[in-house]
């Protein structure tokens, strides 16, 4: 098919709505739940193994299956916790090997959060993989837990992909685009709204209804986090002031440890024996970015808490701790934001090492 070409949802509605999905379209859906997502995924599944699609599903998350095994759906595996390179270099691999024209459905954005303990590395995993889905004339459905995230990671996403949707269920569906690129109509950013057996959607009007959309809204944002910060600031803000009330968990620890130093067991139990909770707070203040510090600078901190405490007679001889950090994270998004990332992709093949 040809960039641009007009595919059908599932949804005739909802194609009506939107002037139909297009090749080469990423469809972000903000949803509550996953739930809300299927209400729209599973019918574009059908859709496209009627209509004879390359389909495959993406699947990566430990949330329940989105889709399961069927006639005519690819389901392919990746762990994220090979970390955000080797990971996105898998999936980058799989989009490469499909080709052009295939439909995709991918678990949620937001499980990569989890993972990566950063709303950054999420949104830096979709900016290299939209534009490439883009170029080679894909349809792909992706969801995103809405209010999880900081606003700084939902607007990288939202400038990156061409349809950006926000759903909001209680007996009724309500589907309100936020973006649809490249095309436009007079009702197409309203609110609209179908029961849940019908999917007739039609534009949200009547004061009533509109009020019990809204009071969905207030209810929502009632429970929503602080996305001022990223997830990774929201958590380190949290446990200190969980600390400070004299709670320190052995979770939080680990959480720490792997984030933001290393996954290495061997030295993450040396590290458990030497540090105290305050240790690591210091440790995030004088931190750029997030991420980890990398392997070097892990086993000086060490090195200097194993002196501190088996011969304290040397610490005369330190001097004063002045070091900062630069979190891994921040060397990925400056690939990214450079548009670099293909390049080191390619990088990494015996037939451009190199090349000039």
């Amino acid at each position: 098919m040809a960039a641009f070409d007009k595919v059908k949802s599932g949804i005739p509605s909802a194609d009506q709505l939107l002037d139909h999905i297009r090749m080469g379209d990423n469809v972000v859906w903000s949803v509550s739940n996953l739930d809300e997502f299927r209400f729209f995924a599973l019918p574009f599944v059908e859709q496209a193994i009627e209509d004879g699609r390359n389909l495959i599903y993406m699947r990566f998350a430990n949330h329940e299956p989105i889709l399961t095994p069927r006639e005519g759906l690819k389901i392919y595996e990746f762990d994220p916790d090979k970390g955000f390179e080797a990971f996105t270099v898998d999936i980058y691999n799989r989009i490469t090997a499909e080709g052009k024209d295939a439909f995709y459905v991918f678990d949620s954005l937001s499980s990569l959060q989890s993972v990566w303990y950063t709303d950054l590395m999420m949104g830096n995993f979709f900016r290299v993989t939209c534009p490439y889905l883009f170029r080679l004339d894909t349809a792909a459905y992706f969801p995103v837990i809405r209010g999880r995230h900081s606003f700084h990671a939902i607007a990288q996403i939202r400038d990156t992909t061409q349809l950006f949707l926000d759903v909001y269920s209680n007996s009724h569906i309500y589907l309100h685009p936020l973006k649809v690129w490249n095309r436009y109509s007079t009702k197409m950013f309203m609110v609209h709204a179908c029961t849940k057996e019908e999917r007739d959607f039609h534009p949200v009007t009547g004061g009533v209804e509109l009020s019990r959309y809204y009071q969905l809204l207030e209810e929502e944002s009632a429970t929503t986090q602080d996305q001022n910060y990223d997830s990774y600031d929201r958590f380190f803000t949290l446990e200190k002031l969980e600390y400070q009330h004299g709670t320190f968990s052995s979770d939080t620890e680990q959480q720490i440890l792997e984030s933001t130093m290393t996954k290495d067991p061997h030295l993450q139990k040396m590290v458990k024996q030497y540090f105290k909770p305050n240790d690591y707070f210091k440790l995030r203040d004088r931190m750029i970015g997030s991420g980890a510090i990398g392997g070097k600078a892990c086993g000086m901190l060490l090195a200097r808490k194993i002196i501190h405490s088996n011969i304290p007679e040397y610490i005369q001889y330190h001097e004063p701790h002045d070091s900062f950090y630069i979190g891994s994270d921040v060397f990925y998004t400056y690939i990214v934001s450079n548009d670099c990332w293909e390049t080191r992709i390619s990088q990494r093949t015996d037939e451009e090492y190199f090349k000039s």
